[in-house]
């Protein structure tokens, strides 16, 4: 009873911000996703009968507090889910920085998904892996796909999930370390705090439906200018929210980055900047120009 899995970490170009439903890990909006090659989390879960809890290793180190509470959590709930009855030994590399603001929470719980079933013999599709996914980290619903996938918001557990949506080969996404260390502020407790400003909520749900609209139609047209223009708008507003809610992620050296984005662009060559909850500043390009 144990398997392998590995999953890759996915960016964001219209960004999911906020829950709807925190139990179940509901976004309020739909969201779409590019995924990396670079940067993956590979996870080996191992169940053991005579185990009285889980156990996690992450990088040969063994994980305990909230960091091992979160995935404890989650493994509960797919025993519950699928009837499996045993605790596990969890093995997890990370080939990411962890918690900076580079999604490795999505190629994390997306591995997990999938070893932690397919290790008691469980035959998910797609779909359902990916809604299994989310329950741990909402952008993991997206990582088990390549290339470009879209996560529907949904109203309930199985038809909130990510599907493969296309392939541009021609994309290209280069990631600016700035800061790899981990966030202050977790994504999860700055996201909740939407909830406390109904107007920001509402701004930002109505923004990002046509976003998510518009993104779809650049996307079937292939109209690369528009799907970074987009995406770069898009990732501004988000900062701005969640500035607003009283987090700040962006340093001087993401500001920077983001400047000399836009000088690169004025002077010809088709480059967008975006950005996660974190320091970090992603460009988005085409393959030649990188």
């Amino acid at each position: 009873m144990k398997h392998t899995a590995k999953a890759n970490v996915n960016i964001a170009l219209v960004k999911y911000w906020g829950k709807k439903d925190i139990e179940w890990n509901l976004p309020l909006t739909s969201s779409l996703s590019l995924t990396l090659d670079a940067f993956y989390t590979e996870t080996t879960v191992a169940y053991d009968p005579k185990l009285t809890q889980d156990q996690l290793f992450i990088d040969d180190v063994e994980i305990t507090g909230g960091e091992f509470l979160r995935v404890s959590k989650y493994m509960d709930k797919v025993r519950k889910l699928y009837n499996i009855p045993y605790y596990a030994v969890i093995h997890s590399y990370n080939f990411v920085p962890k918690k900076a603001g580079l999604a490795s929470s999505s190629s994390a719980f997306a591995a997990l998904a999938y070893a932690a079933t397919k290790a008691y013999n469980l035959e998910l599709d797609k779909k359902e892996l990916s809604s299994l996914a989310r329950l741990g980290s909402g952008s993991a619903s997206r990582s088990i796909y390549e290339g470009l996938a879209v996560w529907h918001e949904g109203s309930d557990h199985l038809t909130s999930y990510a599907e493969h949506l296309t392939n541009m080969d021609d994309l290209a996404l280069i990631v600016c370390l700035i800061d790899e260390s981990p966030k202050k502020v977790n994504s999860t407790e700055a996201m909740n705090r939407l909830n406390d400003y109904p107007d920001l909520k509402e701004l930002w749900v109505l923004s990002t439906k046509d976003a998510f609209n518009d993104m779809k139609d650049a996307i079937i047209e292939n109209d690369f200018e528009r799907i970074g223009g987009i995406a770069e708008s898009h990732a501004s507003l988000m900062h701005y929210i969640i500035q607003e809610t009283g987090v700040s992620y962006l340093t001087d050296a993401s500001f920077k980055v983001m400047d000399l984005t836009e000088k690169i662009r004025n002077e010809g060559i088709p480059v967008y900047y975006t950005m996660d909850a974190g320091a970090n500043v992603k460009i988005l390009t085409k393959k030649k120009y990188v």
